[in-house]
């Protein structure tokens, strides 16, 4: 009896915790990209999971419940733009910087979507009390305003490494020199034209985010919450915490201030067993099993027909089976070795130790996850971060970069037999799968910390760094080197003009005691 009268104490004294312990958590995820969404998905749910109350908006809603996990759908109210599935539409972008920059702004809400959809409008005016709230910070700012309204700390979300903007927010370093814009496709050790590159980008950036995303923003969002609200960039400048989804050993060292965390891999789960048709089919493959996907939002099967043939031609030469996620009902020429499936569970593909080559876009959830296996890749980056994606595999000696528009018959087949046959690459791959997965705590715990510590502390101001609030001018020191140049050409006139006085006086008693005593003697003469 007094035993079980202590276990129900210690479990009531659980709950009672775990409930004083419990925070009302807001988020926000508008923009309609799966793989930006799987990116901060595993921290919502583990955020509930954990005790947490979470209310999210979002564009992926589950068709189950999670206990303490309150989704809203507002699929309806956003939208990618027509087209953006099809590799033709999107090739071009990713070794074309102002194009890739400038695709960001066309994924952006826009005013009608925002304005129509009532659920987050119903937001805007809710009697709900919550202590935080995250959302992703991609290419607006407008989602902080409910943050800003309901008077509650704010953390941003970006789904890759940091963008220009981002940098200038958080008051973080972020000199071009070394540190490459993200859709540069260069590595830190750049020559002159990159370096020059690098910097004309990385500024373009956060100047074209102000005209076309921040100030875009500042009229809509007036136009629909009302002129008294505050600027976007004020708002921005206030960010407590910014989640980054990449980790230093895959992505290069950079300084980073305190308010930005590394969590990268925070969408890798433990694998779970595959289905039994392709279990069967990777088992019973005696030299091993390439895997082919080009991600969730590029579709396969936009393959221009040449493209196509250069794949199947290179497959139906190697001893190895293929697994290719398919989106269409068939694929023309496929030949014995290839399954095709329009979803296959890459996690847990990856997962198998007899999966010798992932051929891919370099989409970073994908390429993150063949790291954290130790997989090489053939990467064929088709636009945004890929291209720097797949050059930081190439760095570590983990994979190689497909060009798209090289890509035939005998560069296909050169390159997949390079990567199954030349063991360096998956001892490379192993190398970087050992460096990436050790850390003090895994990335879900990480971000869950972080989280709470915003909770706890009202904010987080005390992590921000002076630099952030800085003018221009004054984080680059130029005033001061603007002082000390006037000081060092002040004294450099003094001297000049002082050294040009004493020299002038010098000659003068020189010269002019001279003069003096010649005309003596020539007063003496006329005398005679």
């Amino acid at each position: 009896m007094c035993r079980k009268m202590l276990f129900s104490s210690i479990i009531l004294l659980f709950i009672s915790l775990n409930f004083a312990n419990s925070y009302k958590i807001l988020g926000i995820f508008a923009f309609p990209g799966k793989s930006h969404y799987a990116a901060f998905d595993p921290l919502m749910v583990e955020l509930a999971h954990r005790g947490h109350n979470v209310t999210i908006y979002d564009t992926f809603p589950k068709p189950y419940a999670i206990p303490n996990y309150h989704e809203i759908d507002i699929s309806n109210c956003f939208k990618l733009p027509s087209g953006a599935r099809g590799i033709d539409h999107m090739i071009g972008t990713s070794d074309n910087l102002i194009k890739s920059i400038h695709m960001i702004f066309d994924f952006i809400p826009r005013a009608e979507e925002i304005s129509n959809c009532g659920t987050l409008l119903e937001l805007w005016n809710t009697k709900e009390k919550y202590d935080v709230l995250i959302t992703e910070g991609f290419n607006t700012d407008i989602f902080l305003l409910f943050a800003e309204k309901l008077n509650i700390p704010k953390i941003t979300f970006s789904s890759n490494v940091a963008m220009p903007w981002h940098t200038e927010q958080m008051g973080s370093p972020n000199n071009p020199s070394y540190i490459q814009t993200q859709y540069s496709g260069y590595t830190p050790k750049m020559e002159f034209f990159e370096r020059l590159h690098n910097f004309v980008m990385h500024y373009y950036g956060v100047i074209a985010y102000k005209y076309l995303s921040t100030d875009i923003f500042n009229e809509i969002a007036q136009r629909i919450f009302g002129s008294s609200i505050s600027k976007l960039e004020d708002i921005a400048s206030k960010i407590d915490l910014l989640f980054l989804n990449c980790h230093f050993s895959y992505h290069w060292p950079k300084p980073l201030v305190p308010n930005i965390i590394e969590v990268g891999g925070l969408n890798i789960k433990p694998s779970k067993p595959l289905p039994e048709n392709i279990e069967k089919f990777i088992n019973e493959s005696k030299h091993g099993v390439v895997y082919f996907c080009m991600g969730s939002l590029l579709r396969g099967e936009t393959f221009p027909p040449e493209k196509r043939e250069a794949f199947l031609y290179a497959f139906s030469k190697i001893p190895q089976r293929v697994l290719w996620k398919w989106e269409g009902d068939v694929l023309p020429g496929k030949s014995d070795n290839i399954m095709i499936s329009k979803w296959m569970p890459q996690r847990d593909i990856l997962a198998h130790p007899n999966v010798k080559l992932f051929i891919s876009h370099g989409g970073l959830l994908g390429t993150s996850e063949a790291v954290y296996e130790g997989v090489p890749v053939l990467g064929i980056p088709i636009f945004g971060d890929q291209r720097t994606n797949i050059k930081s595999l190439e760095a570590n000696g983990a994979g190689e970069l497909l060009d798209y528009n090289e890509i035939s018959k005998e560069v296909v087949l050169e390159k997949i037999q390079r990567l199954l046959n030349d063991p360096k690459y998956k001892e490379n791959a192993k190398l970087l799968s050992d460096r990436y997965r050790d850390r003090p705590m895994s990335p879900l715990d990480t971000a869950v910390y972080w989280t709470e510590y915003v909770i706890r502390h009202k904010g987080a101001p005390h992590l921000r760094t002076a630099a952030a609030d800085m003018p221009w001018y004054q984080y680059l020191l130029l005033d001061v080197i603007a002082f000390i140049v006037a000081v060092l050409v002040a004294g450099l006139l003094i001297i000049y003009y002082t050294t040009k006085f004493i020299l002038r006086a010098i000659y003068g008693l020189i010269c002019g005691g001279g003069a003096k005593k010649g005309s003596s003697k020539s007063d003496k003469k006329k005398r005679n």
